[in-house]
């Protein structure tokens, strides 16, 4: 019986995880055309965090699960609009990284504050973000 309540359990909540994911997903494709981005480079430059060091292009791939090409081809649309740029790793000069520009910057904060502002999520406290990002995170970390 045990192993019945946490099946349910279990699917009860990947069936709220697909939903949120399916609303912030929604909620982000409306401000991809004020941004004049497509789903997959807006995806991107999600991963793109200025704050922390660049991540090598085959780590993008593997976070986007996708092939390293696809990151090629994303990494030279989002070039050609100024937002980011290839650089070597600044600890391995022989690992190629993709670092977002200052316009880059502004248009991930754009696209952020734009799902974020609506997202499911937003009528969470502060508190119950973190809580709910400590869980999140530890549940991925477990795979």
């Amino acid at each position: 019986m045990l192993g019945t309540m946490s099946d349910e359990l279990a699917a009860s909540l990947l069936s709220q995880m697909m939903s949120i994911s399916g609303q912030i997903s929604g909620r982000m494709r409306e401000g991809l055309d004020r941004l004049g981005l497509t789903e997959p480079t807006a995806n991107l430059l999600w991963l793109l965090r200025p704050d922390v060091d660049p991540l090598p292009l085959r780590k993008l791939a593997a976070l986007l699960h996708c092939d390293p090409s696809n990151i090629t081809l994303l990494s030279a649309q989002l070039e050609q609009r100024g937002l980011a740029e290839r650089r070597p790793h600044p600890r391995d000069g022989r690992v190629r990284t993709l670092v977002l520009t200052p316009a880059g910057q502004d248009v991930r904060q754009r696209l952020i504050d734009a799902v974020a502002r609506h997202s499911p999520l937003a009528g969470l406290t502060l508190d119950e973000q973190h809580q709910l990002d400590r869980l999140l995170t530890k549940a991925i970390d477990a795979l």
